[in-house]
């Protein structure tokens, strides 16, 4: 799909294998907030990499090989936080430099034709109008769009949470939880861009406020799991999604 947006597949190369995931967010960033861009690409998670929270210049693809799209240029590798054993990391994000004469817009997250509906059809985008600071309040109803579920919303339950998953060794601090009472999440939605809708029915477009970025979610898929732009941030650079 082209130009690219949040919320498609794409897929990285892990010892001979293809595996899926879902572009988070088109952005630019300033590693050094400094006021200079240092790349434009795009955030996806740091486990949809070669190597999880250590950088290996992995190459995204979208679709699929051999369609390259970017090369990851940014992934933080975790921190001692004072938990034994462990270590941290703000969120679970990653960034890839953009491929030159790759087609891709800032600002925009594919729409699907129905929300917790399965669809998968592209009916047009979501433009981001901005970005929310901090962690989202209780009770706030959230949207993601992956490459699995499509365009799904369930409402915040759990914020400031510190999770660890299932066989990691690394705590992502703070993270925001969204639940519902039917599938809002499966296998290669990790990196769909959160959101909450802000829609001027004035414009021609549907606006929405950018959240996070999804990394995991619960066995039924009724749970999804997100790093809040904030801690992206933290980890990455200052962003430009919007």
């Amino acid at each position: 799909v082209r130009p690219l947006v949040g919320g498609l597949q794409i897929a990285f190369v892990k010892r001979g294998l293809t595996y899926v995931c879902t572009l988070g967010f088109n952005a630019k960033i300033d590693v050094n907030r400094d006021g200079i861009v240092d790349y434009e690409g795009f955030v996806a998670n740091s486990h949809c990499t070669g190597k999880e929270f250590g950088l290996d210049g992995t190459t995204h693809y979208q679709p699929l090989p051999p369609q390259g799209i970017g090369i990851e240029v940014l992934d933080p590798q975790a921190f001692d936080c004072g938990l034994r054993g462990l270590k941290c990391r703000w969120s679970d994000a990653a960034f890839s430099r953009i491929f030159n004469g790759v087609s891709a817009i800032i600002g925009y997250i594919a729409m699907t034709s129905g929300v917790n509906d399965g669809s998968l059809t592209i009916t047009g985008n979501f433009r981001i109008l901005g970005e929310n600071v901090g962690n989202a309040a209780l009770g706030t109803v959230l949207r993601k769009v992956g490459r699995t579920t499509g365009q799904t919303e369930g409402v915040v339950t759990n914020t400031c949470a510190d999770v660890r998953p299932i066989g990691s060794k690394v705590v992502r601090l703070c993270q925001d939880i969204v639940s519902a009472s039917q599938q809002i999440v499966g296998g290669g939605d990790s990196g769909s861009p959160v959101f909450r809708l802000q829609d001027d029915p004035a414009t021609s477009e549907v606006d929405v406020i950018l959240y996070g970025i999804l990394w995991g979610g619960s066995s039924d898929g009724t749970m999804f799991v997100y790093s809040p732009i904030t801690n992206v941030e933290n980890d990455l650079g200052l962003l430009q999604a919007s």
